[in-house]
């Protein structure tokens, strides 16, 4: 397979940038950078969260610059962190490269080693580094991923229309194998197939609704709609699946993407059937309440891990806001044999240029509002 590689560097960096870009596509990577990547007419905030999601690799470049910048440097270092809960612990994902002498952020720190590219044998390291990702890749891509009793296959719909305006769709879905849950494997992959094609006709372009007086020639570079859509397995076992989706969409005209989180959870026993809050809790209002708490604080202190800094008085009103005492905050969620993970989109508790948030909650800080044969029972593995 051919690696697809994103290049995130701050804009004062983007000479150092634009040499490693040549150097990945003159050694058969297939590297993306903003600079080269987008045309006159799109919008380059949506070039960007399209390329991300599909790059198999991020690069982050690091300097005294970009660490110290505020804006989508930092965005995209946070996302790819984000990402990382849906990899595997040895899948090679995020590439830190310190470009000079800088305090390397503690969400990188703590979970990656970064190449120092001061050394003399630092870009033999990234090149290692992205051919162990490709093969990685490569074997998962004819194998499979195993997740649980399950063999997980990437399927994809992309459609491409030039129209005026046009459309760009993207959708990655899971299609399941299991000889011990065949049944389940099946219904999982109908239901995922399923979703697909519904948003994929959903997302097209109407022939009623075109506009040519306001849009270039068809084929030309233009202002199209579009969407992307890309999934995580958090957990999988013989007795409960839980994912997410990361979905994006763009319409012609608007400032910015739009991104929102989709999360599905089942019980295998016997059948497939859904899962929600409410199956999970004794007294959901004091669920609410409880979570609350317990969340608004977390983004406290993965603000000061991102920021170095606390969140001022305007932040911690937009963290109430969006994480409050009102359980339709929390409808997006997965669970682990550890406890819930509550996602938020940009926009949902901050700035659209500080990404996503996700906060995990242990099923122990919640105990005396979980059910006792509650559905997380099965994911921690106890029937």
């Amino acid at each position: 397979m051919t690696l697809k590689v994103f290049v995130s560097y701050a804009k004062e960096d983007q000479s150092v940038a634009l040499d490693y870009y040549q150097r990945l596509k003159h050694k058969g990577f297939e590297p993306w950078i903003d600079k080269l990547h987008i045309l006159p007419g799109q919008n380059w905030e949506a070039e960007i969260d399209k390329a991300f999601k599909e790059a198999n690799v991020i690069l982050l470049l690091m300097s005294q610059r970009s660490v110290d910048k505020r804006g989508f440097v930092q965005r995209e270092a946070n996302d790819a962190i984000e990402n990382l809960r849906y990899k595997k612990p040895t899948d090679i994902y995020a590439i830190p490269l310190l470009l000079d002498k800088c305090e390397v952020p503690q969400p990188i720190s703590q979970r990656l080693q970064y190449i120092d590219m001061s050394d003399s044998h630092a870009w033999e390291q990234v090149l290692t580094s992205l051919r162990t990702a490709a093969e990685q890749q490569s074997i998962e891509t004819t194998n499979g991923i195993t997740a649980g009793p399950f063999q997980v296959f990437d399927e994809l719909f992309n459609e491409q229309w030039p129209g005026q305006p046009g459309h760009d769709i993207k959708i990655k879905y899971p299609q399941f194998r299991s000889p011990k849950l065949n049944t389940a494997a099946n219904e999982l992959s109908l239901y995922f197939s399923g979703r697909a094609v519904r948003n994929l006709i959903a997302s097209r372009q109407k022939p009623g609704d075109q506009q040519p007086e306001l849009f270039p020639i068809p084929g030309e570079p233009m202002a199209t709609d579009g969407r992307w859509e890309n999934y995580g397995i958090v957990h999988a076992s013989e007795t409960f699946l839980s994912l997410t989706y990361d979905v994006s969409w763009y319409g012609a005209g608007a400032a910015h993407p739009n991104t929102h989180f989709e999360t599905y959870n089942f019980t295998l026993i016997d059948r497939i059937t859904t899962v929600e809050l409410e199956d999970f809790f004794t007294d959901l209002k004091a669920a609410s309440s409880a979570l609350s708490e317990i969340v608004v604080k977390q983004l406290c202190r993965e603000y000061w891990s991102r920021n170095n800094e606390k969140p001022d008085t305007k932040q911690i009103e937009w963290f109430n806001s969006g994480a409050g005492p009102d359980i339709e905050n929390f409808r997006r969620f997965t669970i682990d044999r550890q406890g819930f993970q509550f996602v938020f989109a940009p926009y949902e508790v901050s700035s659209y240029a500080d990404g996503r948030w996700s906060v995990s909650v242990p099923y122990y800080d919640l105990i005396d509002l979980l059910k006792p044969d509650g559905p997380h029972t099965l994911a921690i593995g106890r029937d």
